[in-house]
């Protein structure tokens, strides 16, 4: 049922028809931090596809991290979709496109800033994920990512199982599918909601409030421009 439901989303998606190019394109033209993420979480795939390496041992486990210094879980939390399947490629598909849309429209030319937005909307889903538990954030990401892209995409139309919606629903969306489906991971996307207005409100609303002063909350540390290599 669940992968019936997905390839119905999969192919029922109908953004704008001018901002979908081809599929051989986006994979060619993907912006460097997505096609960094795609790459990692296409790897983990694999490897756990071919049981190279186990999914237990890329679980969020904090008494491991904490206790073991297995700190990769951190990362490999965020980037593993599962085995290949469908449901990866869903996934993939989601972040080919919004993702790759938000880092190439919303942080066109700054891919400093769009790495430290994940980077601190991955820092606020580990701190709920120590309260809340749950062992990958994957989901959560695709929650962030799509909920930003909606906002700021306000005015894009789109068809899901034929019903026309509105861009910034389209976590909303989402989250509804996990519920149908019985995933489990509707307070994953739930969080990635929240997480996503956070980094919403104080990027592109509260700096534009008079009380605001000009303060920009998750203001990207010049460090980071350096090393990537991104012009002010």
């Amino acid at each position: 049922t669940s992968c019936y439901i997905a390839f119905l989303f999969l192919s029922s998606v109908r953004p704008h028809p001018g901002l979908l190019s081809s599929t051989m394109d986006s994979i060619l033209n993907t912006p460097p931090v997505t096609r960094c993420f795609l790459g990692a979480s296409a790897v983990l795939m694999v490897l756990c596809s071919l049981d190279v390496i186990s999914p237990y041992s890329l679980y969020l486990n904090w008494s491991l991290v904490i206790y073991e210094w297995q700190v990769w879980r951190l990362l490999t939390s965020v980037i593993y979709f599962g085995t290949f399947g469908l449901e990866f490629f869903w996934n993939a598909y989601v972040l080919m496109f919004y993702c790759s849309s938000l880092e190439a429209v919303s942080f066109h030319n700054k891919p400093a800033d769009f790495l430290w937005m994940l980077l601190c909307c991955t820092g606020m889903l580990l701190f709920l994920t120590y309260f809340y538990g749950s062992h990958f954030i994957s989901m959560a990401i695709v929650g962030v990512v799509t909920y930003v892209w909606g906002r700021r995409n306000s005015a894009v139309r789109m068809q899901i199982v034929g019903v026309p919606i509105r861009a910034p629903y389209l976590s909303w969306v989402l989250t509804g599918i996990s519920l149908l489906v019985g995933s489990g991971s509707s307070r994953d996307h739930l969080m990635g909601i929240a997480v996503g207005h956070i980094y919403y409100f104080f990027e592109d609303v509260y700096p534009l409030l008079q009380t605001s002063k000009g303060f920009r909350l998750f203001r990207t540390p010049k460090i980071l421009k350096l090393i990537v290599g991104q012009r002010e």
